[in-house]
């Protein structure tokens, strides 16, 4: 039997959460070498969260399965990824959630359910 590690990652309110991005429209000038100027506008998706990696998981195989994020909301939450269990099946299967950056609490949203993790 195969044996490796498995990455589950955030749950699906986690990730519509800290991974949303925001239609913006920017107009701006571009200005060549040559001294040129040109106008431009254009609409563009930007990510809300500002996301920094603050850690890595080291599997039971591999040396790096995945990165741990902190993410800073426009409102001024702050999450942290952490691993919230890794239940067995043919090797390690990393379920991630988050936590308040300030107080350490898990989010309550972003936890697996007990059927989520037993049916992996």
């Amino acid at each position: 039997m195969a044996r490796f590690d498995q990455y589950r990652g955030l749950n699906e309110w986690a990730r519509t959460t800290v991974l949303r991005r925001e239609k913006v429209h920017i107009t701006g000038e571009m200005r060549f070498g040559d001294g040129r100027r040109k106008r431009f506008t254009r609409w563009a998706k930007v990510p809300v969260a500002r996301i920094k990696v603050i850690g890595k998981i080291t599997g039971a195989w591999k040396p790096h399965v995945a990165d741990l994020h902190r993410y800073s909301m426009p409102d001024g939450k702050v999450y942290d990824e952490y691993i919230q269990c890794t239940p067995w099946s043919a090797g390690p299967v990393y379920h991630i959630a988050l936590k308040d950056a300030k107080t350490g609490q898990p989010v309550a949203k972003s936890l697996w359910t007990n059927e989520e993790i037993d049916g992996c």
